[in-house]
């Protein structure tokens, strides 16, 4: 009897665990313009989730590099479709992981968590993207755009999330890194 109780206890927490059938994950955090220089806020992050892959320049956000992100993505999900891919990007960064997150679309590539803080010129979010949050920050200089659902996209869980800081370190907010630690 001790043995059945042990076992029907073993399996409830697998099935209501929150993770118990998630795949691996592949997280991507790029940053923006200058962001040798000036992006501190998603390095910070990146030291929180050590397995995450962090891309910043010297200048602008490269094809190259967004090329790679949509060719390592696709890969990992192709192999295995319960990866759980997340892009975060502050900046020009946003920008670029909205757009991958479309070209996965195109792709077939499913995104567990899409995360723009600061973006200006985004692309349109997809079903492919399950949740997606939206970082702005309320002080002078901030863009304060919003991400906006594409092809009649209901599914994807759309937040908006307003940081009391400023354009540079909302990538460095507390609260922002609670959250995509969170989602992820």
């Amino acid at each position: 009897m001790r043995f059945l109780k042990i076992a029907v206890f073993l399996m409830a927490t697998i099935v209501f665990s929150s993770n118990a059938f998630a795949g691996p994950k592949k997280v991507y955090l790029v940053n923006g313009l200058l962001s040798k220089a000036l992006g501190y806020g998603l390095t910070n992050l990146s030291k929180k989730i050590p397995y995450a892959r962090h891309f910043k320049f010297a200048g602008a956000v490269t094809n190259a590099a967004i090329n790679a992100i949509i060719a390592d993505a696709t890969k990992a999900y192709q192999k295995d479709p319960t990866t759980q891919i997340s892009l975060i990007g502050i900046s020009q960064g946003a920008n670029a992981v909205s757009r991958i997150a479309a070209e996965l679309n195109k792709n077939g590539v499913a995104v567990h968590y899409l995360a723009t803080i600061e973006g200006g010129s985004m692309s349109p979010v997809y079903s492919n993207v399950r949740k997606a949050d939206n970082f702005v920050c309320t002080n002078s200089g901030c863009s304060g755009k919003p991400l906006r659902p594409g092809g009649g996209n209901s599914s994807t869980s759309f937040q908006t999330i307003s940081l009391d800081t400023g354009h540079i370190d909302s990538g460095n907010h507390p609260r922002m890194h609670s959250r995509v630690i969170n989602q992820i």
